[in-house]
């Protein structure tokens, strides 16, 4: 399939760079465009309204991980080296951009200004300015980001006073572990309040796992290739407990909708799915998914899909064409750019495919 038939024109979007408290707003009160399949139809609401879409029984599975900061400083001879960490990698290297005045070379290994305790090698370098190196350790690397870290505005241009003073804005109201290095921004939209709501009316709440890291980065989710089946996608770490996977077991076995929040959600839980039956049962996992979802995919897991508003060429958009289809998708993204108002990407507005 041509990558060309997911293209629109980018400069019709409007992306805000911060969360909606900071620019006024709650969370619930952004657009969401909803898809039928079934009947190949759009609406155009708000996003509060997603009560009345879910049903008494249906499961709501949600992505716990929130965003760490990314930047942290080290030495090289005399030198500053700012080192942007995009994401880890299963071999246990991790995926940055350095910048510094001077050329680094593989085999070089760099120390933190602030825990000299933690280093950074070098192991090669890699397409679009990044490097695969290896942090020495790993727990030590998260502390530091916890501790002194920053945040670069390489992938979003965030307000760096806003992070500092309010973190909890730029993460979901259900989010308990750290470990992404971008938002899992899907989540974004649901207050405590609809959240209550929604559990009241009798719909159940999973909770699983999934890291974000170099899938986000820009040169990796845009699709270069000619053809979509060309492009690849870069393995992100996840986590599928016991009570999770016996709640969505359940689900598939009483034939209720397992509804994802995000393409987190749906790539963790189709990567569980993937040598099942239809609605087969899964097994609670630890791993690693680099699952690039295409039309002509195979879903055995998930019934409905919320996302946000994606760029054109993404993988993130060939996902949800392969959901609901190329044709019904991008007839949504045409009616969105004519409607106007609507807000993309990570604190953008949202899409629900039923």
């Amino acid at each position: 399939m041509k990558t060309s038939e997911f293209d629109f024109n980018p400069r019709e979007r409007v992306m805000p760079s911060d969360p909606v408290e900071l620019r006024g707003k709650r969370r619930e009160d952004g657009r969401m465009v909803v898809l039928d399949r079934s009947t190949a139809t759009i609406e155009h609401t708000v996003f509060s309204t997603i009560y009345d879409y879910l049903q008494p029984g249906d499961l709501l599975v949600l992505n716990d991980s929130y965003m760490l900061s990314n930047t942290l400083s080290f030495r090289h001879d005399n030198e500053t080296v700012d080192v942007i960490v995009y994401g880890h990698e299963p071999d246990d290297a991790t995926i940055v951009k350095m910048e510094a005045g001077q050329q680094l070379r593989q085999g070089t290994t760099l120390t933190s200004i602030d825990d000299n305790l933690l280093t950074c090698a070098l192991l090669e370098s890699q397409p679009g300015q990044l490097w695969k190196v290896k942090f020495e350790s790993a727990e030590r690397l998260t502390q530091a980001l916890h501790r002194y870290g920053r945040r670069s505005d390489e992938t979003i241009p965030l307000d760096p006073t806003y992070w500092r003073t309010a973190p909890e804005a730029y993460r979901s109201v259900y989010a308990k572990k750290p470990g992404s290095l971008e938002i899992p921004s899907a989540g974004l939209h649901f207050s405590e309040e609809l959240l209550t709501r929604i559990a009241d009316k009798g719909v159940e709440l999973a909770y699983i796992t999934l890291h974000v890291g170099a899938t986000e980065i820009l040169a990796v989710r845009h699709i270069s290739a000619e053809e979509v089946e060309n492009h690849k996608v870069r393995a992100e770490f996840f986590e599928v407990g016991d009570e999770s996977a016996a709640q969505i077991n359940r689900a598939l076995a009483e034939r209720r909708r397992i509804i994802a929040v995000g393409t987190t959600v749906m790539r963790t839980l189709e990567t569980l799915a993937l040598h099942n039956e239809p609605k087969g049962a899964i097994q609670p996992k630890t791993g690693w998914t680099d699952l690039y979802i295409y039309p002509g995919f195979q879903f055995k897991v998930v019934d409905i899909l919320l996302t946000n508003l994606h760029r054109p060429r993404s993988s993130h958009i060939v996902l949800t064409a392969a959901f609901a289809g190329k044709d019904l998708v991008m007839r949504s993204y045409s009616e969105i750019l004519e409607n106007g108002g609507y807000e993309f990407d990570m604190f953008g507005d949202s899409m629900l495919i039923l």
